[in-house]
């Protein structure tokens, strides 16, 4: 990978730049679509490069994925006055020897703090970002040819980036939807105002866009039936995925007499996939199986608003919760493989809530572990689950469900991982989506002329 030191021009091939503000040495969920496109690309067919902004605090580091990256991909880094970037450099400079970067972690993981940043800020919190990034497209534009732009969003300031870098510079721009900029269930409820702006936004996005990739069919049902103009835009689907070289070729057996372990990966927002109704359900059957303390563990992998953990530290089921931090990708794999089963959820009566694939799942189905999903029953996360028989599908409130499942499971523990069969995973590897990009953008090319 090369950073951008200079403006030496690349070769003459048709030449994509990505726009994505989550990239490595980030880590987590947001960097891993485009830094596994960028890692299974056909070099011979492309040139690319990335946009993206400087290094600063984020919630976690992970030098694996930035080794990731082909040398021959090239690094365009900008500045940035989003907020959380600004108050970690103001924190560096005047920080106190108590401060850590667990109190910052949990400061932009809180419910509060987003909610405040989205009530200021149209389209979200990394809206500065953006004269820095276009400043630094149109320099590298003057040397270097670009093709085609494609801005994965969230933040959904690189959709406006891409769009405002196509009027200005003449770049026809793709846009990559991995969630709903508008009736997303992970965002805080906002004021009419900003929803207003924000559908303003979407609008003109989607009115100047070329092209669309959305993560899973049913986010391209909910934006085709709002917008009826891109039945006339090239449209396509790339769900995410997971990557075989990031999973553990062996785990050793637990011990006998360990207690069954169920656990939850990525981050727990403030709302949207929050696993209230697990919890629930724990309680409730510690209530009535005395002995579930020594035989059970849920273990939580990740990060998790802080709002969150204090709840379930009020739900009296100390003891059996556990909560481990973030780990580098291939880490947190390694650390997954060693559990039971594993668990998500997804608040069923928010809007947008049945178009939501949370990244995880592809890697639940990678480790081949069986699969708790909370959900709505007709949603995509149910959908894949099912459809792979990977594991249970209950609605998200369901308790009774749910202690139904977790009760078969801890009984039948020997047996439960030959009960589901994983049918049709393969198609979700990482180098089999990075070939779908290929091809769309082989067919864009073509009709662009």
């Amino acid at each position: 990978m090369n950073s951008l030191n200079d403006f030496s021009p690349l070769s003459a091939k048709q030449h994509i730049l990505f726009i994505n503000y989550y990239f490595p040495p980030m880590g987590g969920g947001g960097v891993q679509r485009i830094t596994k496109f960028l890692k299974y690309l056909d070099y011979n067919r492309f040139d690319v490069s990335v946009l993206t902004v400087r290094p600063s605090f984020f919630y976690t580091e992970d030098t694996s994925l930035t080794a990731e990256i082909p040398e021959t991909v090239k690094i365009l880094r900008s500045e940035s006055l989003d907020p959380f970037r600004l108050m970690y450099l103001f924190r560096k400079l005047f920080r106190r020897p108590s401060s850590n970067r667990e109190n910052d972690l949990r400061y932009e993981s809180s419910g509060r703090a987003r909610k405040l940043a989205m009530s200021i800020f149209v389209p979200d919190s990394r809206v500065m970002w953006l004269p820095f990034a276009i400043w630094k497209l149109w320099r590298w534009q003057r040397y270097n040819k670009v093709h085609c732009l494609v801005a994965s969003m969230p933040p959904f300031t690189a959709g406006l980036i891409g769009i405002l870098a196509r009027r200005l510079l003449k770049i026809p721009a793709i846009l990559d939807f991995r969630d709903a900029w508008t009736d997303n269930p992970y965002l805080p409820p906002i004021s009419k105002v900003h929803g207003f702006f924000n559908q303003k936004l979407e609008r003109y996005c989607l009115r100047h866009g070329d092209g669309f990739i959305f993560v899973n069919p049913a986010l391209q049902k909910y934006y085709q039936e709002k917008y009826p103009q891109l039945a006339n835009r090239q449209v396509h689907m790339i769900r995410n995925g997971y990557d075989k070289a990031d999973f553990p070729r062996g785990i050793s057996a637990k011990k006998s007499g360990e207690p069954f372990e169920l656990g939850i990966m990525g981050t727990i927002y403030s709302q949207g996939n929050r696993p209230l109704s697990l919890i629930t359900a724990i309680s409730e059957l510690l209530k009535t199986h005395s002995g579930l303390k020594e035989r059970f563990r849920l273990t939580f992998l990740g990060k998790w608003a802080p709002e969150f953990a204090e709840w379930v530290a009020q739900q009296g089921i100390e003891g059996i919760v556990k909560f481990l931090p973030y780990l580098p990708h291939r880490d947190a794999l390694k650390r997954a493989a060693e559990f039971d089963a594993l668990a998500l959820s997804i608040e069923s009566e928010l809007p947008g809530s049945v178009a939501v694939t949370p990244g995880r799942i592809y890697e639940y189905l990678g480790l081949r572990k069986p699969i708790l999903a909370m959900c709505h029953p007709e949603s995509d996360l149910a959908f894949l689950v099912k459809t792979a028989n990977a594991g249970e599908v209950v609605a998200y409130q369901d308790t009774a469900s749910i202690k139904k499942v977790l009760n078969g499971w801890i009984k039948n523990r020997a047996n439960i991982t030959g009960q589901y069969q994983f049918t049709g995973i393969d198609e979700y590897e990482r180098s089999h989506q990075a070939g779908e990009l290929m091809n769309f953008l082989g067919k864009f090319y073509k009709k662009q002329g």
